[in-house]
Formats: C-alpha cells, sequence, structure tokens
C-alpha cells in the first residue's frame, strides 16, 4: 500500500483561496472597526451636544433665578440703559434740562449705532445713540446744563464739546454724546 505524498501538499487553487478569504477578513475586520469606532464617535458627539444643551438650560435657569432674587440690586443697572421706545421721553428730559439751564438748545443730529464687532452671534444687547446738538448761553449756563446731563442716572457719555465766545449770547457750539440703549 501505497501512500502518496502529494495529496497533502496543498493545490495552487487553494492557497489562494486561503489567501483571499484572509485579506477579506483583514479587510472586513477593519471596515467594521471603522464602522463601529464611526457609530461610537457620533454617540459620544451626541452625548456631550445633550449635555451642553442641558448645561446651557441649567445656566439659564440659575441666570434667571439670581435675575429674581436680586432684582432690586439690579434695577440702576437696568435703568441705566434707555428702554428702546423711551427715546423721546429722554430727549424731552434734555429738552426741559436745557430749558431749566436756561440755555438755547437745538438738535442737530440722531444716530443710532450698533455696538459689538461683526460676528456670526446675534448683535449685542445694546446701541448707542449718537446725538449732536447746539447749545448758546452764559458760560455759567451751558456749565450747569452740561453738569445736569452729566448726572443724569442714564448711560450718557460726553464724548466732545466744541464752545466758542460769541458777542450776543455769551457762548455757541456743538456737544455731541452718546446715549446707551437697550435693543
Amino acid at each position: 500500500m501505497k501512500i502518496k505524498m502529494n495529496n497533502w501538499i496543498p493545490k495552487n487553487n487553494i492557497m489562494r483561496f486561503a489567501i483571499i478569504m484572509a485579506l477579506f477578513s483583514v479587510i472586513l475586520y477593519f471596515s467594521g472597526l471603522f464602522f463601529v469606532t464611526d457609530k461610537i464617535k457620533k454617540i459620544e458627539d451626541d452625548y456631550r451636544g445633550a449635555e451642553s444643551v442641558s448645561y446651557k438650560m441649567d445656566k439659564i435657569r440659575i441666570i434667571k433665578s439670581t435675575t429674581e432674587t436680586n432684582k432690586e440690586i439690579l434695577q440702576p443697572l437696568q435703568d441705566f440703559f434707555i428702554q428702546k421706545g423711551d427715546e423721546v421721553k429722554f430727549i424731552e428730559r434734555i429738552e426741559n434740562i436745557a430749558r431749566t439751564s436756561s440755555v438755547k438748545f437745538k438738535i442737530i443730529s440722531i444716530d443710532i449705532k450698533k455696538t459689538g464687532k461683526k460676528t456670526s452671534k446675534p448683535d449685542s444687547f445694546k446701541e448707542n445713540i449718537d446725538l449732536k446738538v447746539r447749545l448758546e448761553g452764559s458760560w455759567q449756563k451751558v456749565v450747569s446744563f452740561m453738569d445736569k446731563l452729566e448726572k443724569m442716572p442714564f448711560g450718557v457719555s460726553i464724548e466732545n464739546i466744541r464752545l466758542d465766545t460769541n458777542a450776543s449770547s455769551g457762548w455757541s457750539g456743538l456737544v455731541e454724546f452718546i446715549i446707551f440703549r437697550e435693543k
């Protein structure tokens, strides 16, 4: 009885098939690994996003609660900004200060400017109103007007004063100031 040893040596077709199957298994393993890793990353991102939204909601709730608790303390700060729609009342108040100071007063220009940098975020919560007025009166009356204007409980910043002496009324010139308005 002769046993042929050639039967135990793999044929070329069997070797090719085994190599192809091994390569297919490796490719399948790495693609599955990539797929699973991608899904895990998406789940982690979604979790962080949900955590972030939850964190933001908690923070908003805390800020609202703190604002309500400290309402009396924050009121002067809120009053610092002129509320939208109260601009006319504010200008009437300035005109009243000019009358009580005995100063001739005329508004030259009003310009509303948005504040903050140009970003993808929504606009800032406040706007600046640039106001330019012409004044005439004695030195004491003009200084009195400026002092009262500066002491107003609103956000007013005097930016530029140009006064010249005038033979008929004493002093005249332009005053430019910024009024801070809440949006």
